[in-house]
């Protein structure tokens, strides 16, 4: 055989084993463990406020906005800060060994092996390598249910008023998506694999869907905004009471005043909720103040006003409206004390 005849059947056979190779670790790649049908990716309190934050197995993961907003991971106690992933993250769930976004950026997302451009839904594991683009689409809300992202899909400019707006589900090996409906819900809180939305168009009320059948059940018929669902409690700002924290019970239906001022954003974590109070008299009276879920132990947090309210096991998150930075931040439970969000900042200038 001539020389040139051999190197090419080299070639041809490592080309072979290259496509081979390729095509089996794509393979083991594109297999996700199952998760358990009832899981949740994140509270209904962090989603509601963009999802910045989000705690899993004793890591948190986080929206950094010293670095254009890229995917961080930290330890609860604000240690060993480490950057996962580039683009305007939003939306963070994470299950197993995985974590679930949005990014709004066209810049390129990277991971090991894997180089995507636009914006839409990724999966990166928790060590930050190969990083997916599971769908390339628009959205305004996004939650893990299950084996199911769910999510608001815009089929035009989300700036437009024009806008058509889907509610959809995405499997979380991209293998399966399908629609629910035509609306336009915030979607955020779950409990044993299902759904409660409160529509934004057309009545308020509480609903419920089962994200595996599609069925819907009109649970409350209050007129909510932001619901969360804690057992037979649904916690929401009452669009009735000038947006004023409400309680109901969802089997009995009556509706008790919490917080009896209006509220602009709140989390609720726990037996402890966090917000944002409007003071439609004098602008200095806006502050950010916590309490218990009963309405008691009422405290301010900090006076101004303040976005993007992220609560973990340790530390609360906010930052003042209008200004990405500083993201500051204060103890959970115990007693108030607002810092900056220093190491996510000292983490970009290492």
């Amino acid at each position: 055989m001539k020389k040139r005849n051999v190197i090419t059947v080299i070639a041809l056979i490592a080309f072979i084993v290259i496509l081979a190779v390729a095509k089996y670790i794509s393979k083991r790649l594109a297999v996700i463990p199952e998760n358990e049908p009832t899981l949740t990716g994140n509270t209904a309190g962090n989603l509601y406020n963009g999802g910045l934050f989000c705690e899993s197995d004793d890591k948190v993961y986080f929206s950094n906005p010293y670095d254009n907003h890229a995917l961080y991971s930290m330890n609860a106690d604000q240690t060993e800060v480490k950057k996962l992933s580039s683009g305007e993250i939003s939306y963070i769930n994470a299950a197993g060994n995985y974590v679930y976004y949005y990014s709004r950026s066209s810049s390129d997302q990277s991971g090991l092996g894997y180089v995507r451009n636009g914006r839409g839904i990724y999966r990166v594991d928790k060590k930050g390598k190969n990083n997916i683009l599971l769908g390339r689409l628009t959205t305004d809300s996004m939650m893990l249910v299950g084996n199911y992202l769910i999510y608001t899909d815009f089929q035009e400019d989300e700036n437009s008023d024009n806008a058509l707006v889907k509610v959809k589900g995405l499997s979380t090996d991209a293998s399966f998506n399908f629609t629910y409906f035509t609306g336009h819900p915030r979607l955020a809180s779950s409990q044993q694999g299902s759904i409660f939305y409160a529509a934004m168009e057309g009545d308020h009320h509480l609903h419920r869907l089962d994200p595996l059948s599609g069925s819907f059940t009109d649970v409350v018929e209050a007129n909510m905004y932001e619901p969360i669902v804690q057992g037979d409690l649904v916690y929401f700002l009452d669009l009735d009471n000038n947006y004023h924290l409400s309680v109901c019970s969802m089997s009995e239906g009556n509706v008790r005043e919490l917080i009896p001022e209006r509220i602009d954003s709140y989390n609720l974590y726990g037996d402890i909720v966090y917000y944002q109070t409007v003071d439609e008299k004098d602008q200095n009276g806006y502050a950010l103040k916590r309490a218990r879920v009963d309405g008691s132990s009422v405290e301010t947090v900090k006076t101004g006003v303040y976005t993007d309210l992220s609560i973990t096991s340790t530390y609360v998150y906010f930052r003042e409206f209008n200004n990405d930075v500083p993201i500051y931040c204060t103890p959970t439970y115990g007693s108030v004390n607002v810092q900056p969000f220093s190491a996510a900042m000292d983490a970009v200038l290492r």
